[in-house]
């Protein structure tokens, strides 16, 4: 019985065994690497973060030497929100030779780092603030802020931070322009603290909180008239403009209704201040550690200070 077996085994069955074996093998392979790389993008995302995504824009890249597919993502559920259109919140999936990968957990450490900061903004300038926070991380292992910081901590690397924070009050005064000076020399206070001043590249902007205003946005010929004065006058005769801006502005009454929340704000758009409040933008700081200044080259073009004393808060725009 076990000869018979054996003389049934020739070496015709045993190739065409293998050559049955290596095209079952090749035809799965080439299946992997050929299926709709959106939809094997799609399945991750909604495994991974248990969420169903958009895909915005996709095609094809390459980089001369090989190639890949790349799309930008959202989340589905931002579909009809102020969010969907706001590319603060986008994120960026890839396929290469079967392999999915994506950067969604950036734009969570994003939103986690903004939550972190925010009761101490809010404490420190009032309700209206905006902290649009960037981690420079690329390769984050958590999605929580304080976690991520940790870890990082653990193998005494700094916490890339960069972005910008824009509070909405009034600066009527030079008594004013100190508040805040001393409020955001307070915020440095905690970033040391906390130990998420070493590594940081944000720009400090107050804003005319009157541009909130149900009665500013919705006079178009009142902002007009700010972009057509500012676009004559700001580089060429700076103290008129500062006076015409005061003047157009008094135009509004002095009993505004709430209109604008935070939460309605596009977080890209607002990083062109000027443009976004129609030239209301009051103070500006560029807040940079030394260590991030050193490291990128920027002594000759960014001022060097460890913030020991409030002093050392230096604004580089004043148009109050």
């Amino acid at each position: 019985m076990e000869k018979s077996f054996l003389n049934n085994i020739t070496w015709k069955k045993i190739i065409w065994f293998w050559i049955i074996l290596t095209c079952t093998t090749l035809f799965i392979i080439y299946a992997i690497l050929n299926r709709d790389p959106s939809k094997l993008l799609l399945n991750h995302l909604e495994s991974r973060y248990n969420k169903e995504f958009v895909i915005v824009y996709d095609g094809e890249r390459s980089d001369g030497i090989g190639s890949w597919y790349e799309a930008e993502i959202y989340p589905k559920e931002l579909i009809g929100t102020i969010k969907e259109n706001d590319t603060y919140y986008w994120a960026k999936g890839f396929v290469e030779a079967g392999e999915v990968g994506d950067t969604y957990g950036q734009v969570l450490l994003k939103e986690s780092a903004n939550k972190f900061y925010l009761s101490k903004l809010e404490e420190l300038f009032g309700k209206n603030v905006l902290p649009v926070i960037e981690i420079d991380d690329k390769f984050c292992k958590f999605t929580d802020f304080e976690k991520e910081l940790e870890d990082l901590k653990k193998i005494n690397a700094p916490m890339p931070i960069s972005g910008g924070i824009y509070i909405f009050g009034r600066v009527e005064n030079d008594e004013d322009r100190e508040w805040y000076r001393k409020q955001i020399y307070e915020f440095v206070q905690f970033m040391k603290q906390t130990g998420t001043f070493e590594y940081t590249a944000i720009a400090f902007n107050v804003l005319d909180e009157r541009v909130l205003s149900k009665e500013f946005q919705e006079n178009t010929k009142l902002q007009q008239e700010l972009v057509d004065m500012g676009n004559k006058l700001v580089e060429t005769n700076h103290s008129l403009y500062r006076q015409r801006k005061r003047e157009i502005m008094s135009q509004l009454p002095k009993n505004l209704t709430p209109y604008i929340k935070m939460e309605d704000i596009n977080k890209t758009d607002i990083v062109n201040t000027v443009s976004w409040s129609y030239y209301n933008n009051l103070l500006s700081l560029p807040l940079y550690s030394e260590k991030y200044i050193r490291a990128n080259g920027l002594e000759d073009t960014r001022r060097i200070s460890k913030y020991e004393k409030v002093e050392d808060v230096f604004f580089t725009y004043e148009d109050y």
